[in-house]
């Protein structure tokens, strides 16, 4: 199980070792498991444990974090004691110590912040969560050989609307105009 905090938001300028205008978002995956993010509201042990909390059991075998001083104490607060937290220390320029790395969460964030440069191009910090989800969903489904056949089929199950219902005047109203 991997950790990992990323930052998203404009350009920093100034406020050295601070990120004051930026957004905190938490990753949690399990190896050959799915992807979950989370927008909180800092990088806290405090915030970071009831993240963990929430979507680790306490019965993980290993959680692997990178050097953040808040991961310790935010373990110690979600129920994982001892050698079940283990820590890649990046400022070292280590980034895999046999089984201990978090590159696979590394490259889902790198993916997250292609897509908003490139498809998104700015991201509502009010709907950030949507974001996440919806590339949550599309990182968890990259590898699907099936993928094809379950869009059309998808497409396909919907019930028919005949075209006298979908033109007529109040058969679908999706706002009101003032």
């Amino acid at each position: 199980m991997e950790v990992d905090e990323t930052y998203i938001g404009g350009k920093q300028r100034g406020y050295k070792g601070m990120r004051k205008n930026k957004d905190v978002v938490v990753g949690i995956r399990q190896r050959g498991g799915d992807l979950r993010l989370m927008h909180v509201e800092n990088n806290t042990s405090a915030e970071l444990g009831a993240q963990v909390g929430k979507n680790v059991s306490p019965d993980v075998k290993m959680i692997v974090t990178d050097e953040l001083s808040a991961y310790p104490s935010a373990m110690i607060s979600a129920g994982i004691h001892g050698s079940k937290h283990e820590t890649i220390e990046h400022k070292e320029r280590v980034y895999v110590r046999g089984d201990v790395h978090t590159n696979t969460i590394e490259s889902a964030f790198s993916l997250l912040k292609r897509g908003i440069i490139g498809s998104f191009h700015q991201v509502s910090i009010e709907h950030l969560q949507r974001y996440l989800n919806e590339f949550g969903y599309r990182f968890n489904r990259r590898v699907a050989a099936d993928i094809f056949e379950q869009t059309v089929s998808r497409l396909t199950a919907g019930k028919a609307i005949p075209y006298r219902k979908l033109v007529e005047r109040n058969a679908f109203t999706p706002f009101v105009r003032p």
